[in-house]
């Protein structure tokens, strides 16, 4: 298996990719209900905007030879966004997520308020994940390591923000670590975890010597 993948530009594969996935996700659901009627078309115009708005901000997509996961990350380090971009953004979403656009420009309000400030240069892993019913096993692996190739030779940590327990759950077995207090959606329960892994981790990681091509490959 190698795990050099080239970034792509197919932004509605990637949105319907990450809509089929977030089918059942707690904080999507809390963003557009479950009974609000044609919700996957918000669902995924939601995702479009959000993809969009990161490549075009030096951001990065990559999706699985089987076009069954994906991975969108975004720089730390980048030209600032204008005021001018974030409100060119927040109209994106609000053209296409029709009665869920409060809550999805208020979730993005979320992540950016709860951002923390005093990290070293990294990526947001902002969207990660397989299409259920997957067949190709090891595709979020492959697409894992290509994330971390890509940090590691650029001396770079990764910050991201967990949806569920399992997503967290997945980000930790990678080396991720909890360094916030949950990020709590407004009156509910319902939280996201930061979490972050540092150069220094992945630079010892004992996937790394895989990765680099000089031991056995990994396993899903």
């Amino acid at each position: 298996m190698t795990f050099e993948l080239e970034p792509t530009e197919d932004v509605d594969e990637v949105a319907d990719i990450l809509t089929s996935a977030f089918h059942e996700d707690p904080v999507i659901g809390w963003m557009v209900p479950h009974e609000l009627p044609g919700r996957d078309v918000y669902v995924k115009g939601f995702m479009h905007a959000w993809v969009r708005f990161m490549l075009d901000h030096e951001g990065t997509a990559l999706m699985s030879p089987g076009r069954d996961a994906t991975l969108v990350w975004e720089p730390s380090e980048r030209e600032p966004i204008t005021a001018a971009d974030q409100e060119a953004f927040e109209a994106a979403i609000t053209a296409v997520t029709g009665p869920a656009a409060g809550r999805c420009r208020q979730l993005i309000d979320l992540l950016d308020a709860h951002y923390p400030t005093d990290l070293p240069p990294h990526v947001h892993g902002a969207l990660a994940a397989v299409r259920p019913g997957s067949s190709s096993p090891g595709a979020f692996v492959r697409l894992a390591g290509a994330m971390m190739l890509h940090l590691y030779r650029n001396g770079l940590g990764v910050y991201c923000e967990a949806s569920s327990e399992s997503s967290s759950a997945l980000w930790q077995r990678f080396g991720s670590l909890p360094i916030r207090p949950p990020i709590l959606l407004p009156g509910t329960d319902i939280a996201l975890t930061p979490l972050y892994m540092s150069i220094e981790d992945i630079t010892r990681h004992p996937a790394l010597p895989v990765l680099l091509g000089d031991h056995q490959p990994l396993t899903a």
